[in-house]
């Protein structure tokens, strides 16, 4: 036998491979050393974008959640067991990008329900004062009824959330368009948000998206 191969273990101290050696009490021990198999957390660039959106989209709920909005998305329609909060950032998850800014407001949906908006809706901007909105009536093109009132939401163009609600308007879906008016201070929104609302607040329609310019 090659002696110089032999490694004598007697009064060795330290680790070899995965076994420590090593003295207490005046007595010798040996053990095996657990490896860490833990991987270390990795945000992937898909995960970074999914946390950016959640974070925002969940900003501009509690922007609006002490608005009448509150309600249009606890009555809206949903899966057994979501909540209006969860629906709401289900279906406005996808607008966000990375940054934390709106990728495309025509995404965005500030109402939804089972209300069929009306056809042919026209918006005009009138010398940056108001807006005029106009849309078909008859009965080929309801389907809700012609006391449904006319919301508006305007939304401005900047990260932090501004917007206008519009939700004591006279105007009914039977009456085919209404003449808004902006307040002086607000003449310059960037993004209308237009749906209409059963009598009872009880149902409600998607919104459709106009850009002003």
């Amino acid at each position: 036998m090659n002696k110089k191969n032999i490694i004598s273990l007697e009064n060795f101290l330290g680790r070899i491979d995965d076994l420590l050696f090593y003295c207490r009490n005046h007595r010798r021990y040996v053990r095996r050393i657990k490896h860490d198999t833990k991987k270390k957390k990795v945000v992937s660039p898909r995960q970074q974008l999914g946390r950016a959106r959640f974070r925002c989209v969940v900003m501009l709920y509690r922007a609006i959640k002490g608005t009448f909005m509150r309600e249009i998305w606890r009555v809206s329609p949903r899966p057994d067991g979501m909540t209006g909060y969860h629906n709401f950032i289900r279906m406005n998850y996808s607008a966000f990008n990375l940054k934390g800014g709106i990728l495309d407001f025509s995404r965005l949906k500030m109402s939804y329900g089972d209300l069929r908006l009306p056809l042919g809706v026209c918006v005009k901007v009138e010398d940056r004062r108001g807006i005029v909105i106009t849309w078909k009536t008859g009965m080929d093109e309801l389907q809700g009824e012609g006391t449904d009132r006319l919301y508006l939401f305007l939304m401005y163009d900047d990260e932090t959330f501004r917007f206008s609600l519009f939700d004591r308007l006279p105007d009914c879906r039977g009456d085919g368009g209404a003449i808004v008016e902006f307040p002086l201070q607000e003449q310059n929104p960037a993004h209308l948000f237009y749906f209409f609302g059963s009598v009872d607040c009880t149902h409600f329609s998607d919104s459709g998206y106009f850009k002003l310019t």
